[in-house]
């Protein structure tokens, strides 16, 4: 049974919530302040956080709030504020996904079986590979720890899994597609822009404790390339040509244009 702390400033809207994951069979921690969901935060164990923002910058605050204190846990923003800058910001900002009133019960479910799972997996990755380097960048799996320059970074776990994606397949071209699928699952609903933003928040928190350059580099029309052979032949500011088609499709048989 997994510990679900929701955070609603309308008593209807949080009961309502409540009650639809009680009867998924989570237990629910309620609060409609922000006082009470920290508090909540501190004296329980949960294993997921989800936030209704009401599109007020105040919930974005938090959010920011939430992951300092509890960096590994899963934070979905629940908001009424369905316009595309609002959902970036707050992805930005902390959470890890996001769905918009008014929802359908089945998908926020989902979406919380979803993140849940993908924690669990995160936490259980040590069995199959205790930690990966490449470089500067050290990915602790065993911990959740990712280590740059011998400097423990902190970490989303949308973000550790899309670093994880990334390392274990160094010197390949993957579509946002193919990243998606690699490092969230089926279970991750969003649109593509969510990878480029969840690459830059990649790109801002590693990126102060590197020597050189950030290791992940966009291909205009085709994806990202993490580190490698063809990321020094792109570092040494020699015109490249665009990669073939070909040269794209390197996982799994995926073709390159599926990133678009």
């Amino acid at each position: 049974m997994a510990t679900v702390l929701a955070l609603d400033k309308d008593p209807l809207q949080l009961e309502l919530l409540t009650v639809l994951l009680r009867r998924d069979g989570h237990r629910v921690l309620a609060a409609q302040d922000a006082r009470t969901t920290m508090e909540l935060l501190q004296q329980h164990s949960v294993d997921l956080v989800t936030v209704e923002t009401a599109g007020q910058q105040d919930g974005v605050r938090l959010c920011q709030r939430l992951r300092q204190l509890n960096p590994w846990t899963p934070l979905m923003i629940v908001s009424e504020d369905g316009a595309e800058d609002h959902v970036v910001r707050g992805l930005t900002s902390a959470a890890d996904d996001y769905i918009t009133k008014p929802y359908a019960p089945r998908e926020l479910l989902a979406r919380v079986r979803a993140l849940l799972r993908r924690s669990t997996l995160n936490r259980g990755s040590a069995s199959h590979e205790d930690s990966i380097a490449i470089g500067e960048v050290k990915l602790d799996q065993q911990h959740m720890a990712v280590v740059v320059n011998g400097t423990r970074v902190s970490l989303t776990p949308r973000e550790l899994s899309l670093l994880r994606a990334f390392m274990e397949n160094p010197d390949r071209v993957l579509t946002r597609d193919q990243l998606m699928e690699l490092a969230w699952g089926d279970g991750f609903v969003a649109t593509r822009k969510a990878v480029d933003v969840y690459v830059l928040r990649l790109r801002k928190k590693i990126r102060p404790y590197l020597s050189g350059d950030f290791y992940v580099r966009s291909l205009r029309g085709f994806g990202y390339v993490f580190s490698g052979s063809l990321l020094r032949t792109l570092d040494t500011g020699v015109p490249q040509a665009r990669p073939s088609a070909a040269s794209a499709a390197t996982v799994s048989g995926w073709t390159a244009g599926a990133g678009r």
